[in-house]
């Protein structure tokens, strides 16, 4: 028996130990046939296979491959292969290892190859009759140029191959300039043999039955199907020779013929029930790629969560798929004339801040705004149109779509959704300068004749410019879907609505931001250090500047409480009003707040409860550091009103959300604001380097999009 072989890896022979031939196992399933190949590639439509015709349930992608998965019936002769027991592979460039396409893709790959070396030349063939679509919709493979390229984005393009022959330990496709000629040597020698028989033992080293030559390797057949393979060289050579006269027997690689186990049409993802856009910032000039690599790694993460945390989810057929927007390389905007007028000093520096923080300056003019954010939506509608047209089933069967948008992309993507224009800002500036003009004028009844005059040609110019905006806010410059949600990551769209003059209207919804029937739900998410991003709560409701932003929950964590189900805590103290708070006074509150807890409920797991961070105490200790209530806001007296009523409820909980559930218009519908937990390994300063770019790699953000983008899996 052979004991060492040598196994190519990385252009190398490396040592492994032989195991065992696999066991033959018989199905569960039964005799049960595959399709012909025949009549996969007799019908119509090569992308939808009845499920009649499919073959048997899809094997786990985490079967060891070294256990072999026969055919069924088993096969007892050496014969042509079967679809089933070939499978194709992709590689992009810098990979070592060929990745094999899972088994739903691989069969239609091969149905295509088989039926182009089945045309004859007189036949005509069907336009792209060799484009499919494969790795769940997102890249279509191109079989007669062996190339595997992206739909929807224009990078990450990848070479196929046809695996036939596979190297033991690895199943590492064996090179098809090998593979064929092993395969035509294999059946023209052993073509009807019995696949179990065996020649006669004898003493020494196993008869070499047939043995076919390359320029540097060499492979021996000890029986029909005890294949290996050995290198040629020179080293290689010396090496067996050394090694026999110690009577050390000699080592290859074994190969398998067919893959470790049968591709199935089964083994394919689910339908695509909800459509992700994912939207970059600013930056994405200097790496158009960026984006596309930021959705690949929220793709992954996601899915690596589904599978872990979700298994009915994964077993369900929906799906969540992510697709990336790039909208900055197709914009010319001023051309070049910013790089022309640029310094050569530190022009590194610069040209990074050209090609990033520039895009704020260039969203902020209005000689390129309204570029920007056609760019944006002809993107979006470009890339919709065409999932639509290649995935048929998505609107019949009620899909939706959400948006993940960061830093400067959420607010252009606001911008869109709620047809914000800034003509009416420009008119109020106008106007405003015609009032100060008004003022100077001295009281000259001809100056303020003509400044009335021109304050009305201003009000009509905007009235008309604003119905013509309305008119085409229904027409061509919209987006052709319906928005399920809005996941914001590093956003500062609070701080653009504050400085456009949105403020906080009294009420709970935020309608006056977003309404509903834009968009369903707005979740707001940053991390605490990142200098980009800004709170929307407090636009919506003043008071919650003091109310703590809700925690996301760590992916991993044992019990997670649903965000409905989070009580709010309030802050220690306000910031910005340390100067309102003495230090006698918070040793007052303190003793005041131990007291209310005592009257409410004299244990001590109530008394923690009831602490500077609870609402109640909290608007007390301020109260009380005021000299009197004339100096509160009209929000801090409506919190104090709370601060009393809960003193007399019955419920000892001092959360946010108990104490006012029966005062109108002081809590939010639903909260917007969710804050990552800072890790504590860096200082602020660090993070405040790194937190920016941080979330598409991070789990716990991907958690909480998966969830929310299926409700059915929250408590």
């Amino acid at each position: 028996m052979m004991g060492e072989f040598d196994a190519p890896g990385d252009g190398m022979f490396r040592t492994f130990s032989r195991p065992e031939s696999p066991v033959l196992r018989s199905s569960p399933l039964g005799d049960r046939i595959y399709p012909s190949v025949d009549s996969l590639a007799g019908s119509d439509s090569f992308e939808e296979i009845d499920s009649d015709t499919a073959s048997i349930i899809s094997e786990s992608r985490s079967t060891p491959p070294v256990e072999r998965k026969h055919l069924f019936p088993r096969k007892e002769f050496v014969d042509h292969l079967q679809p089933e027991e070939i499978r194709w592979f992709y590689k992009n460039e810098g990979d070592k290892k060929w990745t094999p396409f899972i088994g739903y893709d691989s069969l239609r790959i091969e149905c295509r190859y088989r039926v182009k070396d089945s045309v004859s030349p007189s036949e005509p063939e069907k336009e792209d009759i060799d484009v499919i679509l494969v790795k769940g919709g997102l890249y279509e493979v191109d079989v007669a140029n062996r190339k595997c390229k992206p739909v929807y984005w224009t990078e990450d393009e990848a070479v196929i191959m046809r695996g036939t022959w596979f190297y033991e330990g690895t199943w590492q496709p064996v090179e098809d300039g090998y593979a064929t000629q092993i395969e035509t040597e294999h059946l023209g020698r052993f073509l009807g043999c019995r696949l179990d028989e065996q020649p006669l033992q004898t003493k020494g080293p196993k008869p070499v039955l047939h043995r076919i030559k390359f320029s540097d390797i060499y492979v021996d057949w000890n029986s029909s199907s005890e294949m290996y393979m050995f290198s040629d060289s020179t080293s290689s050579r010396i090496m067996r020779a050394v090694s026999s006269k110690l009577g050390v027997q000699k080592s290859g690689t074994r190969l398998y013929r067919g893959y470790s186990y049968e591709a199935v049409m089964d083994d394919k993802p689910a339908e695509i029930s909800h459509l992700v856009f994912v939207i970059h910032g600013i930056g994405q000039k200097m790496d158009s790629s960026s984006i596309v690599k930021s959705c690949k790694d929220l793709r992954e993460i996601a899915n690596y969560l589904k599978a872990k945390h979700f298994p009915d989810l994964q077993d369900s057929n929906q799906r969540a798929e992510f697709l990336p927007v790039e909208w900055r390389s197709s914009l010319s905007l001023d051309g070049d004339i910013v790089e022309t007028i640029t310094p050569q000093k530190l022009k590194g520096v610069r040209t990074i801040l050209n090609s990033s923080a520039m895009d704020i300056l260039y969203y902020t003019s209005p000689l390129y705004r309204s570029e920007i954010t056609t760019g944006l939506l002809n993107e979006l509608n470009r890339l919709y149109q065409m999932f639509c047209t290649r995935n048929p089933y998505f609107l019949p069967n009620r899909g939706k779509v959400s948006i993940v948008a960061h830093s400067l992309g959420c607010v252009i993507t606001y911008d869109i959704l709620t047809g914000w224009n800034p003509l009416q800002l420009y008119d109020q500036f106008v106007l405003s300068l015609l009032d100060e003009e008004k003022e100077q004028a001295g009281g000259s009844s001809e100056l303020i004749k003509e400044l009335d005059k021109a304050k009305k040609r201003v009000n009509e110019l905007e009235s008309l410019l604003m119905a013509i905006h309305s008119k085409q806010q229904h027409s061509s410059t919209r987006l052709d879907f319906k928005v399920e949600n809005m996941f914001c990551l590093g956003s500062p769209l609070a701080v653009f609505l504050a400085l456009r003059g949105i403020r906080p209207q009294g009420k709970g919804s935020a309608d006056h931001i977003i309404p509903k029937a834009t968009c369903k739900r707005l979740f707001n998410i940053y991390h605490p250090s990142d200098p980009v991003a800004y709170r929307l709560e407090p636009l919506v409701l003043k008071h919650y500047c003091t109310v703590m932003p809700l925690t996301i929950h760590h992916h991993d964590a044992s019990q997670k409480l649903s965000y409905t189900k989070v009580a709010a805590k309030a802050y220690a103290a306000f910031t910005g009003s340390k100067e309102l708070v003495c230090e006698k006074s918070d040793q007052s509150d303190k003793e005041s707040v131990d007291n209310l807890g005592q009257q409410a409920d004299g244990s001590k797991t109530q008394r923690k409860k009831i602490s500077l961070k609870s609402v109640g105490g909290l608007f007390s200790s301020l109260g009380r550091s005021m000299e009197g209530e004339d100096k509160l806001s009209a929000e801090l007296k409506i919190l104090k009103k709370m601060e009393r009523q809960a003193k007399y409820c019955e419920n000892s909980s001092f959360s946010l959300k108990s104490n006012i559930n029966d005062i109108d218009h002081t809590d939010l519908e639903y909260r917007l604001d969710y804050q990552l937990k800072e890790t504590g390994i860096y200082s602020a300063y660090i993070a405040m380097l790194t937190s920016h770019t941080a979330y598409w790699t991070n789990k716990d953000v991907a958690y909480f999009i998966l969830t929310h983008l299926h409700p059915e899996t929250l408590d």
